[in-house]
């Protein structure tokens, strides 16, 4: 998928490690960069691997947001999401249509 971001500043704080690093924990900062090689590696969002862990988040009644988890250490799927939106056109109940999105960043909505 191509990847647009929210702006200059998410950018390059998400492609630098080090930066990633000291706001998260490695595995957190590991994973980021894992997850923006196979956004960009594969053709569509339905063609992300299930171990993405990718999913809709609803707002409203409509799902507006995608996410995949981001492992942390201690195990499990961690509570950071790498949050994104389909740009450009694209049908909703096609998810192969989703070919690609703006990176809005990372959050823990479970709070």
């Amino acid at each position: 998928m191509e990847i647009h971001w929210k702006n200059e500043k998410l950018r390059k704080e998400l492609e630098d490690f080090n930066h990633l690093k000291s706001k998260y924990d490695e595995k957190v900062a590991k994973s980021v960069v894992t997850r923006l090689r196979e956004i960009g590696s594969f053709p569509s969002y339905a063609d992300l691997p299930l171990n993405t862990r990718k999913h809709s988040i609803k707002d409203g009644n409509k799902f507006r947001y995608f996410a995949v988890d981001l492992p942390s250490l201690g195990g499990g799927r961690g509570k950071w999401r790498l949050i994104f939106v389909p740009h450009g056109e694209y049908d909703p109940a096609n998810q192969t249509t989703i070919v690609a999105v703006e990176i809005l960043g990372i959050a823990n909505y479970h709070i």
